[in-house]
């Protein structure tokens, strides 16, 4: 039976001879202890746990700042690895434009090349078709000189004939 602080306030003792009785007061004083006991015993355990509550409460704190700490240690590093990554991406945009740039210039410089080449090339050619029709006409007027001379030796070899032949 639990007794409350109102019961012991109105807790009346029968009278006696000589006042109250006593066999009662310390029954009643003895209940009121025992109560008192376990309220104490109760609060002591309610003590610990709000003891163990409040390590538990502390302990959820500290692991709530390692984890907020964490997050943002992880958050400051992906936003690194991000930056680095995009400073690399443009590195590499920039370095492949820088040879892009060389490749078209080596291309236009090639391309120049081949047509001066092609223009030297044209200018050989148009040399010797000039030399080759200057060594045909060459041979043309030796060939013909030689036909003029066989004809003048023939001419010569049959009046010598002729000559011979009358005498």
């Amino acid at each position: 039976m639990k007794i409350t602080p109102i019961d012991v306030q109105r807790q009346a003792f029968s009278r006696r001879f000589r006042g109250l009785d006593a066999d009662e007061v310390r029954g009643y004083l003895t209940l009121v202890a025992e109560e008192l006991a376990a309220v104490e015993r109760e609060r002591s355990e309610l003590e610990q746990q709000v003891k163990h509550m409040e390590g538990l409460l502390e302990e959820h704190r500290q692991r709530e700042g390692i984890l907020k700490s964490t997050l943002l240690t992880a958050q400051k590093a992906s936003d690194d690895i991000r930056e680095g990554a995009r400073r690399q991406a443009e590195a590499q945009v920039k370095e492949a434009e820088l040879q892009a740039d060389k490749l078209l210039d080596l291309a236009q410089a090639r391309a120049h090349e081949m047509e001066s080449n092609i223009l030297e090339l044209r200018s050989t050619r148009t040399a010797l078709r000039t030399d080759i029709r200057g060594l045909i006409t060459r041979l043309t007027n030796l060939l013909d000189l030689q036909e003029e001379a066989e004809l003048e030796d023939n001419l010569r070899f049959l009046k010598r004939r002729e000559e011979s032949g009358q005498a």
